[in-house]
């Protein structure tokens, strides 16, 4: 399994870039825009997205999972066309539903101006329809080199797209280059998927398409269902908290929540490989499959961690430089609860990439997903009423506390399903240990004093390597004896 490595660590480096470049975008639009402003994007986002979800269906990774068993090109293209026309079956009827829909959706929310706002999103909802079916033409293939150059390159076209119309537009200008970049970012994945192929184009006949469906069906009704539950868990800060406090408050919660997110660039890379490589592995080399996940997983494990916890400590620094604490300074108490909730997250999804859809275990991985959306809903309305009624009340910390406890708990439900399933333990005492370890080190962002704090981190995370080496988790001498050997060859 060495080109997974390679492929993980090629991926992670275009996430990186394509990530970096997403950083300076989204800190450039909120210099741009006032707190109120980001408040009523975010909602609109979040309503738009929570509907348009409902047109994913579970393609993707179904597709993938077929495409990387095809037998011929022929048959890629086949599968492509049926995924398509079920795609666009669903998305066309909903686009025309939030289309609709705006006018309701912009009184109940109180806020007339993301009324047209959300008409532009349901146009997004068609142009973006199609980009991951071609993913997955181009992830089912093998061809990630290509995929991850896309990745970076389509970042800077985004840059070229929301700034200038963020600027002359506001509001609406963000929209607007939604749109746009949607519509560029479908024309580039059908172009870069369907070159190599533009011999083979053949549409399946009524019961090629009949059998394709069956084989799509299996799989994608869990994985829709499963983004259904995430989309809902992803947005369910904005969406609760948007019908009892301001604008402004959505626009700090929405700061943190975008903030924390990026940690997700390094399982996004994951799982754009491993889902191709690890169906293949399953099904053809069964008895080695859990050692090799445990093998690759720990190593990703220790680096979100790591990354993790030094975006919570270094949080009010970075803040200050990039957007100042005077206007988003409230959001930073909120970074350390909603991190280590997309931490959490970010395990279970590389575990569903790589052992619930390998292993078609869709009823466990619904079940899990299902547990983080209500233990998070259930926990914020319990916390809320709690606090209300000792007179004292912060919606926004007991939103972030609520969805970090959801995906811990959703987390530790994943282990113990794929142990019945599998037979082993995904995660041991060490595991525990290390996730511990991350959270006190994170919860040191509070000290003030710069060289207080620079000498603190530097201790902690020496202590953090000298706990991951003891642990066996990862081997540190192999991965220093590779840095080594390929340093050599480039200075050779």
């Amino acid at each position: 399994m060495k080109s997974l490595g390679k492929w993980q660590i090629i991926s992670f480096g275009s996430r990186i870039a394509a990530m970096s470049i997403g950083l300076i975008q989204s800190f450039v639009i909120l210099r741009i825009l006032t707190v109120s402003e980001w408040g009523i994007i975010r909602i609109a986002l979040s309503l738009g997205s929570a509907l348009g979800i409902y047109q994913h269906l579970g393609l993707a990774g179904a597709s993938t999972r077929e495409i990387s068993v095809a037998k011929s090109d022929k048959e890629i293209f086949k599968i492509f066309v049926t995924s398509v026309l079920i795609r666009y079956l669903i998305s066309v009827p909903l686009a025309i539903g939030l289309f609709l829909s705006a006018g309701f959706l912009a009184q109940k929310y109180g806020a007339p101006e993301i009324e047209s706002l959300i008409r532009i999103y349901a146009l997004v909802m068609i142009a973006q329809g199609v980009q991951s079916i071609l993913n997955s033409v181009i992830s089912g293939t093998q061809r990630f080199k290509r995929l991850f150059i896309y990745q970076t390159g389509v970042a800077l076209i985004s840059v070229v797209l929301y700034v200038p119309l963020v600027f002359l537009y506001r509001i609406n200008g963000y929209f607007y280059a939604l749109l746009l970049f949607n519509i560029l970012a479908s024309i580039l994945l059908a172009v870069i998927a369907f070159a190599p192929l533009k011999d083979w184009f053949e549409l399946p006949s009524k019961r090629e398409f009949v059998n394709f469906f069956k084989e799509l069906f299996s799989i994608s009704m869990a994985l829709f269902l499963v983004k259904v539950l995430y989309t809902n868990w992803e947005n369910i800060g904005p969406n609760l908290l948007g019908l009892s406090v301001t604008a402004e408050a959505v626009g700090i919660f929405g700061f943190a929540a975008l903030y924390a997110k990026k940690i997700l660039a390094i399982s996004d890379s994951v799982t754009d490989v491993n889902l191709a490589i690890f169906s293949e592995k399953y099904g053809k080399e069964p008895s080695s499959f859990v050692e090799t996940f445990r093998a690759n997983f720990n190593k990703i494990f220790v680096l979100v961690l790591f990354l993790a916890y030094s975006a919570v400590f270094w949080s009010s620094e970075l803040t200050h430089v990039v957007v100042g604490l005077d206007k988003y300074g409230r959001a930073i108490p909120l970074i350390m609860p909603i991190m280590f909730a997309f931490v959490f997250y970010s395990f279970l999804d590389i575990v569903k990439s790589s052992v619930f859809v390998p292993a078609k275990m869709g009823r466990e991985m619904i079940a899990a997903y299902g547990v983080m959306l209500a233990v998070t809903i259930a926990a914020y309305f319990a916390a809320k009423a709690y606090f209300a009624a000792n007179k004292y009340v912060e919606p926004l910390l007991v939103m972030s506390v609520a969805m970090c406890l959801g995906t811990f708990l959703a987390l530790l439900f994943t282990i113990g399903v794929t142990k019945k399933k599998i037979g082993s333990w995904l995660f041991s005492h060490e595991h525990y240990l290390i996730i511990a370890q991350s959270v006190v080190i994170a919860f040191a962002w509070h000290l003030e004093n710069l060289v207080l704090k620079i000498g603190t981190y530097t201790a902690l995370t020496i202590f953090y390597v000298w706990a991951v080496k003891v642990s066996n988790l990862v081997d540190l001498k192999e991965i220093w004896q590779k840095i080594t050997t390929k340093l050599a060859k480039l200075t050779s």
